[in-house]
């Protein structure tokens, strides 16, 4: 190890205690995102929140720190007409249910920190933000500026840097890495789509009818709750409430009254890029509801059923290449109301397909069952090959700090914001083998040592990058 690599860690190591107590005060603000609650706060006061508490840690450190009207923000040392960057987020999902510990608590408990948001990506995020300030504070030469810019919106549309790059104008980097993934790196990244399909349901002449029913949080997240409101002719509810009694799911419950019958449905959380790690909540009440006479609902419930399904067989999407692997699906949101049924679908697709390409797919499937596509979003793939920049430079970093020379650079279907700006790729912070985590599910963990080590690699990343 050289002396400049040397006298990175040492400053980590010397820090330790006061890196660990500035994650735990972001991981305790809640910055779900919210309704705009003034204009530098587009995604709640929350969010203002951690990015108030991140830059003003920032400017305590020395950085020059930047405010981009509550959408992101940053801070940078050095000097040089060129910049390089680490961009994280400071925004998380919904905790969810059935956490052992308190989800906004940043509980130390044998060596983890726990928290909504301790892997993703607070933790990976302030990682980098502490490898920054060694380099900076360790005097050590360089020939370009340092950046680590904090993120708003990465949960739900990346919404921040469209704001930060495209409104903004911000200067982007020559190279980067974002912290939102695993070592070694992820050089290719699925394409993402949200797709919001509509129809009409007629079901009010039914004796027996889904007034409304719901589940899910989050495109990205699989429903782990779903609830429906059945209502009708006193016979008729009568005879469901026979039915769902006689029901084989034993994570379906209901609730009976003088109106009518609440349905509910527990299933299991995971992050929509790995549906299959989730037990989707909505699947199985459209499952239990098809159990029961509902002649006006059965059809876009049996769609709602087979739909769910992860691989995107239902909608006629299914697929794969050589890169990244098959093309997953999950069925992120349900909201039927007032006639209206509304389901939001969360795409992850191959590196060498386009968006035409899925939508030459599922087109005329949701056209012959009478959907409508009634919106959607897309984010394009990102493939850096290996032996370009900055990949190249990183896995060397990875491989010298670790030692580690089996493990391979991956693929993944989650998204980062290394796609939202060129030569860049996620990196770390999650390594391989390592119980940190999961994503998006209770429980969600760092490993305080994964946190230092992390912040070593950054620290050496960040060096190499900028000499």
């Amino acid at each position: 190890m050289s002396d400049e690599i040397g006298l990175l860690h040492h400053w980590v190591d010397a820090h330790r205690e006061e890196m660990i107590e500035a994650l735990q005060g972001v991981l305790r603000i809640p910055s779900k995102k919210e309704p705009p609650a003034a204009p530098n706060a587009p995604f709640g006061m929350p969010v203002r929140q951690a990015l108030d508490y991140t830059l003003a840690l920032c400017e305590k450190y020395g950085f020059r720190v930047k405010d981009v009207d509550g959408y992101a923000g940053h801070a940078e040392f050095g000097e040089g007409e060129e910049m390089v960057a680490a961009f994280g987020h400071l925004d998380v999902v919904p905790e969810g249910d059935r956490w052992s510990y308190p989800p906004y608590g940043a509980v130390i408990e044998n060596g983890y920190i726990y928290a909504r948001g301790a892997s993703d990506d607070k933790g990976p995020t302030y990682a980098a933000l502490f490898a920054a300030r060694a380099l900076m504070e360790s005097g050590l030469p360089l020939r370009r500026r340092v950046r680590v810019i904090f993120g708003c919106d990465e949960e739900s549309g990346f919404g921040c840097v469209k704001h930060y790059w495209e409104v903004a104008g911000e200067e982007r980097p020559v190279m980067g890495f974002t912290p939102d993934a695993g070592f070694p790196l992820v050089y290719a990244e699925k394409g993402i789509a949200n797709l919001f399909l509509e129809k009409r349901i007629d079901s009010e002449s039914a004796p027996l009818r889904v007034a409304w029913m719901r589940g899910g949080r989050r495109p990205n997240m699989v429903p782990d709750y779903a609830e429906a409101r059945l209502i009708g002719e006193v016979s008729a509810l009568y005879a469901a409430l026979v039915g769902l009694l006689r029901c084989w799911d034993r994570n379906i419950s209901y609730e009976p009254d003088e109106t009518g019958i609440t349905v509910r449905a527990v299933g299991k959380s995971s992050h929509g890029a790995s549906p299959q790690g989730g037990d989707n909540a909505v699947t199985r009440l459209a499952r239990a509801l098809l159990e029961l006479n509902l002649p006006g609902d059965r059809e876009w419930l049996q769609w709602t059923a087979d739909s769910a399904e992860n691989t995107g067989t239902g909608l006629g999407i299914q697929g794969r290449d050589d890169v990244a692997g098959p093309l997953t699906c999950n069925l992120g949101v349900l909201e039927m109301a007032e006639g209206l049924a509304r389901i939001t679908y969360n795409v992850r697709y191959p590196v060498t397909w386009k968006f035409a390409d899925l939508q030459e797919r599922f087109q005329p499937v949701i056209d012959r069952a009478g959907w409508t596509l009634a919106e959607h979003t897309d984010s394009a793939p990102l493939y850096v090959p290996l032996d370009q920049e900055p990949a190249k430079t990183l896995l060397r970093v990875y491989q010298e700090e670790t030692g580690d020379t089996e493990s391979k650079p991956g693929t993944m279907g989650g998204g980062t914001y290394a796609r939202a700006t060129p030569n860049a790729v996620a990196y770390g912070a999650g390594f391989p083998g390592a119980s940190d985590g999961p994503a998006h599910e209770p429980d969600e963990r760092l490993s305080l040592e994964n946190y230092l080590r992390a912040a070593k690699i950054y620290a050496h990343a960040l060096y190499e990058l900028a000499k």
